[in-house]
């Protein structure tokens, strides 16, 4: 198998998105897996950021509401 970039080198893989087949030079590793430089660079593949969870003040505000609701009901 020879390299998609390099016809005169052996590939060593393929890419994890576009399938070309690449030599050392051309392989890109990433923890998600490798990639040929085109695909590791792309906007899609890129990580835009972790997903947020709620505030830890909004769940303090939360639960403060649900404790003074529940009292107002108790008494």
């Amino acid at each position: 198998m020879k390299c998609a970039t390099h016809p005169d080198r052996t590939a060593l893989g393929y890419c994890g998105r576009c399938g070309k087949a690449l030599c050392k030079d051309c392989l890109v590793r990433l923890s998600t897996g490798n990639f040929c430089d085109t695909c590791a660079n792309a906007p899609e593949r890129r990580v835009t950021g972790t997903r947020r969870g709620v505030p830890w003040w909004a769940v303090g505000l939360i639960l403060l509401a649900a404790f003074i609701a529940i009292r107002a009901l108790i008494h």
